[in-house]
Parts: structure tokens; C-alpha cells; sequence
């Protein structure tokens, strides 16, 4: 008998969607109409089932639309593998076209270009983040060079205070000590 009742819910629940979705009846028309199908409810039962069928509806869009993304981003990953995202010069190029393009128009809107405008500050940033790496990795790549300069030069010190017998070994234990720090 459960599995009946469901399966009323789930009929009259279509007819009352397509109510409310058809003719935007009110709950009163929607209670009369139910009653006629032999189904009498309560005063607030058909507004708290529209509300949790549309809660349930947006949900699935929702989930429909995340979905979708998902499959945009996987497509265009696989474009990627294929052929190498634009260089940061195609892209400001592109968004300069793009600003003319839209500047040229008759019934252009300024929201339009400064949207386009709004979606290259983060090309822009991550392109700034980029050359600030570059610039530390060539910070560090100038520092281990001086470093390695600077041992070699106490390595050839010591090489020639051995072989000539000019240190003194305290001198020599010094000297020892500054290339161990290195």
C-alpha cells in the first residue's frame, strides 16, 4: 500500500508542478484542483512541496552546470595537450582587438569592455608573478656563482700557500674554517 501512495504523490506532485509552472494558480486554485482529483490537503502541504520540488529541480541544475564546467575544462585541457595555451603577448594582442572591436560598435556598452578589461587583470598578474620568479631564480643563480667564485679563489689561495710553505697554519686553519662555511 506504501509503494501506491508514492505513487500517487508522484502523479498528483506533476500535476500540481505543472499548476504552479502553467498558469501561476495560487494555492487556493491548486488545493481545489487537487480536491477534485479526489486528494484533498491540507492548508499548507502544495507550497511546501513546490518549495522542496524546487529546491530539488535547482539542485540538479546545479549539479548540471558543475557537470558541464567539468566537461568545458577537461575539452579544453585535451586542446591544450594538442596545441600550447597562447603566449602572454597573443593574449594582450587579443585583448587589445577585442577593446577596439568593441569600442568601434554603435550600441557598444562600457560594461561589455570592462568586463574584458576585469578578466585580463588576472592574465596580467600571474604574468608580474612570473617575472618576479624569474627574477629571484636569477638572484639565487647570482649568488651561488659568487659563492662558488669566492671558494674557488681561497681554494687557489690555500693551493698556492701549501706548495710555496707561505702560511702560517693559523692562517691555514683560518682560512680552512671560512671555506668549510661555504
Amino acid at each position: 500500500m506504501g509503494e501506491r501512495r508514492v505513487a500517487n504523490r508522484e502523479q498528483h506532485a506533476d500535476k500540481v508542478d505543472e499548476w504552479y509552472g502553467k498558469d501561476g494558480s495560487e494555492l487556493g486554485g491548486t488545493r481545489a484542483r487537487r480536491g477534485d482529483l479526489g486528494r484533498p490537503v491540507k492548508r499548507a502541504r502544495p507550497s511546501e512541496r513546490q518549495q522542496a520540488r524546487e529546491w530539488k529541480r535547482m539542485g540538479e541544475q546545479l549539479l548540471n552546470q558543475i557537470a558541464e564546467g567539468a566537461r568545458h575544462c577537461a575539452e579544453v585541457e585535451r586542446e591544450f595537450g594538442k596545441n600550447p595555451p597562447p603566449e602572454l603577448e597573443t593574449l594582450i594582442k587579443l585583448h587589445r582587438v577585442m577593446v577596439l572591436q568593441f569600442s568601434s560598435q554603435k550600441d557598444a556598452k562600457r560594461e561589455t569592455i570592462g568586463l574584458v578589461t576585469a578578466l585580463m587583470r588576472p592574465v596580467m598578474d600571474w604574468a608580474r608573478l612570473q617575472e618576479k620568479r624569474k627574477d629571484r631564480e636569477l638572484a639565487e643563480q647570482k649568488h651561488r656563482d659568487q659563492v662558488e667564485a669566492q671558494k674557488a679563489a681561497i681554494e687557489r689561495e690555500l693551493d698556492a700557500a701549501k706548495s710555496e710553505g707561505g702560511l702560517s697554519p693559523e692562517t691555514l686553519e683560518k682560512i680552512e674554517r671560512e671555506l668549510k662555511l661555504m
